[in-house]
């Protein structure tokens, strides 16, 4: 004689014999397939609007939110690398330094010229690479001079420059939090998909058993069983 299998029912708990042209049956009756069924048909909760994961000790709301500390930070690097550069002019290559150099053609001209550029507000360097150059040629003389920027110049710079940080900084925060919040928002769209396919599947697996149910009952009635 075979033996005989019990699993327990998944809708009371009830033991029932496992036979072996349903060994896959997860209930004991009709009534507690139903009954499962009907709970499997209860409405999907919608996606509850959930507060997305902090970092460290941060929530969503303070993680984007600008660090005043962090910007300082931001412009005083990017002040120290102005006072350190020199001014390029080159097309597409523009890029604004607390010194700034002059070619002019001829001593005399150089001369000149170093007079303008004081009145104007330039200062000499004491720094050795800042010092004049003079190139000699066949026929004339090139000379390069390397000056700082009158202090009214350097300090409007340095404001565009700040500005230029900030906004920077600020556009920065604002596509890392859409990213973030278009990363959170498909994980959550995702986890509702997957539980929408988990459900539907449950309702199919419901049905299916149902049926059986159904042609199995008329089976045992019909050979004079009884389907209990």
């Amino acid at each position: 004689m075979a033996k005989v299998i019990y699993q327990s029912c998944a809708a009371c708990s009830t033991k029932f014999p496992v036979r072996p042209q349903a060994p896959h049956a997860k209930f004991c009756s009709t009534k507690c397939r139903v009954q499962s069924h009907r709970q499997d048909k209860q409405p999907v909760t919608p996606i509850e609007t959930q507060t997305i994961k902090s970092e460290g000790n941060k929530t969503m709301s303070e993680l984007f939110q600008p660090d005043a500390a962090h910007l300082q930070r931001l412009k005083d690097i990017e002040e120290s690398f102005y006072r350190d550069r020199t001014q390029c002019n080159i097309q597409g290559r523009e890029l604004m330094g607390l010194m700034e150099t002059f070619e002019v053609q001829g001593l005399q001209q150089a001369l000149d010229k170093y007079t303008e550029l004081l009145g104007q507000g330039y200062t000499p360097s004491a720094a050795v690479m800042h010092r004049p150059v003079l190139t000699a040629g066949p026929t004339f003389d090139w000379v390069v001079l390397t000056l700082q920027k009158p202090a009214e110049q350097v300090e409007a710079e340095l404001a565009k420059i700040m500005v230029d940080v900030e906004t920077n900084y600020l556009e920065q925060l604002v596509q890392a939090k859409a990213a973030a919040v278009a990363k959170e928002v498909e994980s959550l769209l995702a986890a509702e998909r997957r539980k929408q396919q988990q459900t539907q599947l449950d309702a199919k697996a419901a049905e299916d058993a149902a049926e059986y149910a159904r042609v199995e009952a008329d089976v045992l009635r019909a050979l004079g069983g009884s389907n209990d």
